[in-house]
């Protein structure tokens, strides 16, 4: 118990700092071209902004992003209201125009919940954050949305190693049930393993600017 309050602690505190320093990682790149793609979901994303600026620059082409440090996908904590929960980026964000929509979620409702680090005391919260993704990409289908992708997570290092069965577990069933979804799943556990001290921070959790390229190249290889 003491393990666990300390590394949420130490995570609650990682993130506060990153929402100081990055806000909400919005796209401020300049440009006539209506954006056809938006990013959803936390700090993966938004802490340092890294993922969304490669994408960018790779691709040439303003993406919209409402992703926030500390967010859950579901619910609402001191660092990251429930009002922009990723279900909650989702619902107020612009549709117009958006082909495409990136994401991820799931993480911090698991990083933040007493069931942790048991994987079958999880089981309950996990099969609810399907549900809650099923139901999302459901309302992404009606609005018209052409490709989903939806970003896994690494396995996390240092005190997080600790949820490396709840996360295993997660990302193995996103993999096998995604694909009937009509969602693309991007395993990233695999690129990861063996260069953790390269690609995550120090934090054990957030990807470094040499981790976060790594997500942004498999992302680009999802992208029709």
């Amino acid at each position: 118990m003491q393990l666990m309050q300390t590394l949420i602690k130490g995570s609650l505190a990682i993130v506060a700092v990153g929402l100081l320093l990055s806000g909400t990682a919005q796209a401020t790149n300049p440009g006539s071209r209506t954006p056809d793609t938006m990013i959803l979901g936390d700090s993966i994303f938004a802490l340092s902004g890294d993922i969304h600026d490669y994408l960018e620059s790779d691709l040439d082409e303003n993406i919209e992003t409402y992703a926030r440090s500390g967010c859950q996908l579901s619910g609402g904590n001191v660092l990251c209201s429930r009002l922009y929960s990723v279900e909650r980026q989702y619902a107020r964000a612009s549709k117009t125009g958006i082909k495409t929509v990136i994401f991820n979620g799931g993480g911090n409702d698991i990083q933040l919940n007493s069931c942790r680090p048991s994987l079958s005391a999880c089981m309950p919260l996990l099969n609810e954050l399907e549900d809650k993704i099923a139901a999302l990409v459901e309302d992404m289908r009606d609005d018209g949305i052409e490709e989903i992708i939806f970003l896994g997570y690494y396995n996390a290092t240092g005190g997080a190693e600790e949820l490396r069965a709840i996360n295993n577990y997660s990302m193995d069933y996103k993999s096998a049930a995604y694909p009937g979804m009509n969602v693309k799943f991007v395993d990233v556990r695999a690129a990861f393993a063996g260069k953790e001290a390269l690609y995550i921070k120090a934090d054990g959790i957030h990807p470094t600017a040499a981790g976060s390229r790594v997500l942004a190249d498999l992302l680009l290889q999802a992208l029709d």
